[in-house]
């Protein structure tokens, strides 16, 4: 019975447009169909699992409602984790989820231990979503260029950006908006981002980079208050590799194998990754432990 009721809700979700976290689940699977359950029997409707006409109505003034509250009260934004919707206390964060296929589905409460940085390597968040699933990979996050938190896939879900299993398996990840090629700095300042920062002076695997573009302030921002929200989350240790006191700018085998703790850059995993090059990841974290511990005081 539990297939034919998961073929009815694919084909329900298709036709009116709704989506399983709409009932805090994250797939088309049982534990959807018993949140559908519990959500009909709360409204007085039949209790079949199934998302009819009636519950879809219901479901959608429900989600309307959400919306319109999102809209007036931008402090509630937040971050979906198991199909549990978690405040994150920025004021710009948008769930765009990634379609199915392009990441695995984790069927209990996963317990990431690193998370992964990363850059698109495109002009946006959407942009790089529509690469991403073009390529049928994934990512958990992209920042955007003016800050905002763009969430692709629930915690939960392993996502396939690390072009590592284990790693893939036991991590976040993260991705920055950025073309990387300065030749693109005239199409951000046109969209009115502004000047992206050119850096000059970045080494990744013993080479001197090419001057490069960098990242916003607003986007530093945001990926401090989620790397935050991660470790309170998850437990993920805020460090990152270093060597003699400084970001080590060259692959880190622990990380490799999934027996690291803490934030990574791409390039820590693999020579043939340089993202993200220029990224203090060092300060970053050095700022966070501060302002944590400052917070506990």
């Amino acid at each position: 019975m539990g297939w034919r009721i998961n073929w009815y809700n694919k084909r329900s979700a298709k036709k009116y447009g709704w989506h399983p976290f709409w009932f805090a689940a994250s797939e088309f699977d049982q534990v959807l169909e018993i949140r559908v359950r519990e959500f009909q029997k709360s409204c007085g409707l039949d209790d079949d699992g199934m998302v009819g006409p009636k519950t879809y109505r219901r479901i959608l003034t429900q989600v309307s409602r959400f919306n319109e509250q999102e809209k007036t009260d931008q402090n509630t934004k937040g971050i979906l984790c198991n199909g549990i919707i978690k405040e994150i206390g920025w004021e710009d964060v948008k769930l765009d989820l990634i379609k199915p296929g392009c990441y695995k589905k984790y069927k209990s409460e996963r317990k990431p231990t690193m998370v992964v940085t990363h850059w698109d390597a495109t002009l946006s968040a959407a942009m790089c979503k529509k690469i991403l699933e073009k390529k049928g990979i994934s990512t958990h996050f992209v920042i955007d260029n003016d800050g905002t938190i763009v969430q692709l896939a629930d915690c939960n879900d392993i996502t396939w950006h690390a072009g590592n299993r284990r790693v893939n398996n036991a991590s976040i990840g993260i991705d920055f908006s950025n073309a990387y090629y300065t030749k693109y700095q005239k199409t951000y300042v046109k969209r009115g981002h502004g000047e992206r920062p050119v850096l000059k002076d970045s080494v990744v695997h013993g080479v001197k980079l090419k001057p490069h573009l960098g990242y916003y302030p607003k986007q530093i921002m945001a990926y401090k208050t989620l790397l935050e929200f991660l470790h309170e989350q998850y437990g993920i240790t805020l460090t990152c590799p270093t060597k003699d006191g400084r970001l080590l700018s060259g692959v880190y085998k622990p990380a490799v194998a999934a027996k690291f703790n803490g934030i990574v850059c791409h390039y820590h995993l693999t020579r043939g990754k340089i993202d993200t090059a220029g990224l203090k990841l060092d300060e970053i974290i050095y700022q966070l432990k501060e302002y944590t511990n400052g917070s506990k005081d």
